[in-house]
């Protein structure tokens, strides 16, 4: 057995989701109050989104901090500095 198996076992739910939570703030694109901040997989890694939940606009799109614990599975040694052997 692997030890990511032993650290994220296998889950339990039929369906995952993530907490959208709600921001104060109006969307710039269409005036709604329903603006939420979640993490999302993009295609440049790991991101925390902050986006309009009626029209889908786009408000930020940041590199998540220690205190989002996003993604689940990051290394413990992230953030370390490299050394040239890797």
């Amino acid at each position: 057995m692997s030890v990511a198996r032993l650290l994220f076992p296998r889950p339990t739910q039929q369906r995952i989701a993530v907490e959208r939570v709600r921001v104060d703030v109006r969307c710039p694109a269409c005036g709604s109050d329903d603006v939420r901040r979640y993490p999302v997989a993009d295609s440049i890694g790991p991101r925390i989104v902050t986006k309009c939940q009626d029209c889908f606009h786009q408000l930020s799109l940041e590199i998540p901090t220690e205190d989002d614990h996003w993604p689940p599975w990051r290394s413990a040694t992230h953030g370390w500095p490299a050394t040239r052997a890797g």
